[in-house]
């Protein structure tokens, strides 16, 4: 199956968590799956279970689920977060689902506000760690093949937080959907949106808050309209407030893809939307083939390499190869023929396919390692440290960058893998 979010109204956490329960069933009257399986895993947490409600309410004449959080203390920081998890009878997969996505809001925060603050406002209010607790729970036991969305509406205006009033979207927003797509401040978009009467004359304030924006970075693997399949169930997860343009939801559907997706089509990333130049060069330098290269990169290819051929006439030679966005076609391709001496190019085709893709960071000697980790149908199957930072900490300790690497390998695949 594949768990498809609307998010023209934006995403929060309690957004979420509130239209998977709806998805699963849960009414205010009937909780149901609120009961069978948050409570018990908030609970396993060391989260009072009785500090949070569902309620059936109407946003912009659509029925929905709310989910509320009673006023309590949260957590001061990620460390105290990460050590109430383990310390927790918390299943395995959601401890460490939860303890990534925080992390991913501590590091926002860190180069919002600067490393030397340690208390993270977003953690301060017990509604974060419910929030994320309960969507890591819900789905976990739901496990999509995949999970698309729609680029989400950011909202737009002002915000009080605990750093004064912030135009909208917060950056830490920004930065959590950094290289993700989104609808833009206010834009309304998406079947949730339909019907919408006129612009609204006032903001609409802050639709996607760092929870929703961190647990979207987290889960989901493309963006999009919604994909083609048998709708299953849909369910509607309700904001704060009533929006003056939109029903402020977000609607969570999903979708049984059919038999094409079944046979592990669900891990590729659009059809067709890149393609291969490639073009054999033999008249042309070693180094201004590799300007050429450098250039394309510059100008926008998503990779860049050569091969190395036997051209006519038993010469050496080199085939350039450019993968690109479909819609770059024509402007890198005069790139190659500005740089390089062909005459012709091959356009080629090409679909990506895409492990699920998250950055976050270990610690090794003390010091601080970028990692990119691909998940694969939920599994970590790849910790590549970020090159820079493993040679800055090994120039800083005196080790081996390759005993750093390893080092930062290790600490990644135990506290990321879900295994």
């Amino acid at each position: 199956m594949i768990l498809y979010l609307d998010c023209a109204s934006g995403i929060s956490g309690d957004m979420l968590v509130a239209a998977l329960l709806s998805l699963a069933g849960a009414r205010g009257d009937d909780p149901g799956p609120f009961d069978d399986l948050v409570r018990p895993s908030l609970a396993a947490a060391g989260v009072d279970p009785r500090l949070v409600t569902i309620a059936d309410v109407r946003r912009g004449g659509l029925a929905a689920l709310r989910l509320q959080v009673a006023d309590g203390p949260g957590f001061a920081t990620f460390d105290e977060l990460v050590i109430s998890l383990y310390a927790s009878d918390l299943e395995q997969p959601v401890a460490d689902t939860v303890a990534s996505i925080a992390e991913c809001l501590a590091a926002a925060e860190a180069e919002v506000h600067g490393r030397e603050e340690e208390h993270l406002h977003e953690l301060s209010g017990i509604d974060t760690a419910v929030d994320l607790i309960a969507a890591a729970t819900l789905l976990h036991k739901l496990a999509p093949q995949r999970v698309i969305a729609s680029p989400p509406a950011l909202g737009d205006g002002t915000i009080d937080t605990a750093h004064g009033r912030l135009s909208v979207p917060a950056p830490a927003v920004l930065s959590l959907l950094a290289g993700l797509p989104t609808a833009g401040g206010g834009a309304a978009g998406g079947p949730a949106a339909a019907g919408a009467a006129v612009a609204p004359s006032e903001p609409l304030g802050e639709l996607t808050t760092p929870t929703g924006a961190a647990l979207l970075a987290h889960y989901a693997d493309a963006f999009g309209s919604m994909p083609a399949g048998r709708v299953e169930r849909v369910g509607y997860g309700a904001g704060h407030r009533d929006l003056p343009d939109r029903p402020n939801v977000l609607r969570a559907v999903l979708v049984d893809p059919g038999p094409a997706a079944a046979s592990g089509a669900a891990w590729w990333h659009g059809d067709a939307d890149h393609l291969l130049l490639e073009c054999n060069v033999d008249d042309l330098s070693p180094e201004l083939l590799a300007h050429a290269a450098e250039v394309l990169r510059d100008a926008g290819a998503l990779d860049v390499w050569l091969s190395p051929a036997l051209m006519k006439k038993g010469r050496a030679g080199a085939v350039l190869h450019v993968l690109a966005a479909t819609r770059d076609r024509e402007r890198l391709a005069d790139v190659v023929f500005a740089e390089t001496s062909t005459f012709g190019l091959r356009v080629l085709p090409c679909e990506r396919q895409y492990a699920r893709e998250r950055r976050a960071s270990v610690t090794v000697a003390g010091q601080q390692v970028g990692v990119r980790l691909g998940y694969v149908a939920g599994r970590l199957v790849t910790a590549s440290p970020e090159y820079e930072d493993v040679r800055r900490v090994a120039v800083a300790v005196g080790r081996p960058a390759k005993v750093v690497l390893e080092a930062a390998q290790a600490a990644a695949r135990s506290r990321f893998s879900n295994y």
